[in-house]
């Protein structure tokens, strides 16, 4: 049975997931068509994906 908090976690996992897609998106622009790279924040934001991703699989797998 899923409870609020649980679905708020995830619903809050996958705005984070959405949000870093974008500015993957945004700075990948950035560099290929303008030049203007910014390798500062694509690190930060590769980061928070890959942590996202990895509570995401942990949780899952916890409840096996």
């Amino acid at each position: 049975m899923k409870t609020i908090s649980t679905l708020a976690k995830k619903g809050i996992c996958n705005l984070v997931i959405f949000l870093t897609a974008i500015q993957v998106s945004y700075s990948l622009v950035s560099h290929i068509f303008y030049g203007k790279p910014q390798p500062d924040f694509l690190v930060v934001i590769l980061c928070l994906f890959v942590s996202t991703f990895a509570s995401l699989k942990k949780r899952e797998l916890g409840k096996e």
